[in-house]
């Protein structure tokens, strides 16, 4: 069922794969595992499902959306959740995929969601997913370096997403590449990058 939303669309191809990989390893520096664990990896493996009901010239539009096409691309996480709930075993995946694009100041969607109101899977979902986005070609712009994917995160800790994720996600980049752990870094907020463009169709 994954591998169909991304078989639809040459830039996102893979997508999920590599979401349900960062999850992983963002539960490991979380010290999260078992049966929930395990929910959240596979949830993120088909968190854009939703996408298959998306019409194709919005899918894949080389330009930036109209208002009504953003509408249109933001049902997807509602599209995804009434899909997955058909399924009995896994109903409580449903709620992950619902609430996946919430941030943490409450201004995301589809239910403006505030902090811990958003479910934990979801919030872990919500930094794989970005990152994967921000690091991957999109129609309408090239792939962000991942210093700059790495500088966005930093400076949404606490506004668009867990500050506690972020730093798990951070850390496990940090460690790859021998770096600082990311409560050592400054938070960045006076630099400037894409977040918004990087952002609009993960």
């Amino acid at each position: 069922m994954a591998d169909t939303v991304d078989l639809r669309d040459m830039y996102t191809g893979g997508h999920s794969n590599r979401v349900s990989h960062l999850v992983q390893q963002i539960l490991i520096q979380l010290k999260v595992s078992g049966p929930e664990a395990k929910l959240i990896e596979m949830t993120a493996r088909l968190h854009d499902i939703g996408k298959i009901g998306i019409p194709d010239m919005i899918l894949m539009k080389p330009g930036t959306l109209s208002v009504e096409e953003m509408a249109v691309m933001q049902t997807h996480p509602q599209k995804g959740a009434e899909l997955i709930s058909k399924y009995k075993d896994f109903s409580r995946g449903a709620s992950i995929i619902l609430h996946h694009h919430e941030r943490w100041d409450g201004t995301g969607y589809p239910a403006r969601l505030k902090g811990y109101e958003i479910p934990f899977g979801a919030r872990v979902l919500a930094v794989a997913d970005s990152f994967d986005a921000m690091t991957s070609d999109r129609p309408y712009r090239k792939a962000l370096t991942v210093h700059q994917a790495i500088q966005t995160l930093l400076e949404g800790r606490g506004t668009q997403w867990e500050p506690a994720v972020v730093n798990a996600l951070v850390n496990m980049i940090m460690i790859q590449m021998d770096k600082e752990p990311a409560e050592h870094l400054s938070d960045l907020r006076g630099s400037s990058t894409p977040v918004q463009a990087a952002l609009v169709t993960s």
